[in-house]
């Protein structure tokens, strides 16, 4: 049906929109704000529906998080677990953030690493639990931390030799597969 065809009211529509609320009531009140590089990565994460909102107490759990140190990662886990629940973040994502807070206990888990280290493809998808998304990524570090001690490779960069690395040996992703959040 086209809109100019429906005999009800079209402004009742509007009273129903709930995208990203906080984010679209912010941007519809930059007014003559000077368009900056921040400014249109909220634009953009807004159009992709990708705008994650945390709250200053999660900002401080995240923080909390930088004194650990390699081999010390479950002891992220409630801040991982909360992550998970955040719309917008699934485990690719969390622990890209996890990754820029702490990269000497976290690193980014995502299908080209998940293939460099066992030789398969990444299990999760959307709808895995946020249980077995943390055992995953969990067991996933703890390979991480053995190969960077067995092979003397400095675990802070450990994610970025694993990426570039599958894509050499191992080629493109499948046909139809799509990386996420990577």
């Amino acid at each position: 049906m086209k809109a100019e065809n429906f005999n009800g009211s079209l402004k009742d529509f509007l009273g129903k929109y709930r995208y990203q609320p906080q984010l679209t009531s912010r941007l519809d009140g930059i007014g003559d704000v000077a368009f900056s590089q921040d400014l249109i990565n909220e634009i953009v994460l807004w159009k992709l529906n990708r705008y994650v909102f945390l709250d200053n107490a999660a900002l401080q759990s995240i923080d909390a998080l930088r004194c650990l140190k390699a081999g010390q990662h479950r002891q992220g886990e409630a801040v991982l677990r909360w992550l998970l629940g955040t719309h917008g973040v699934d485990l690719p994502m969390a622990s890209t953030i996890l990754r820029f807070r702490n990269a000497r206990a976290f690193q980014i888990i995502d299908r080209h690493a998940y293939r460099a280290i066992y030789d398969q493809d990444y299990p999760l998808c959307t709808g895995t639990s946020p249980c077995r998304k943390i055992t995953v990524y969990f067991d996933y570090l703890d390979q991480l931390v053995e190969l960077c001690e067995t092979r003397e490779l400095a675990f802070e960069t450990i994610d970025r030799l694993l990426y570039v690395f599958d894509k050499g040996q191992n080629g493109s992703l499948k046909k139809g597969e799509r990386v996420q959040e990577a």
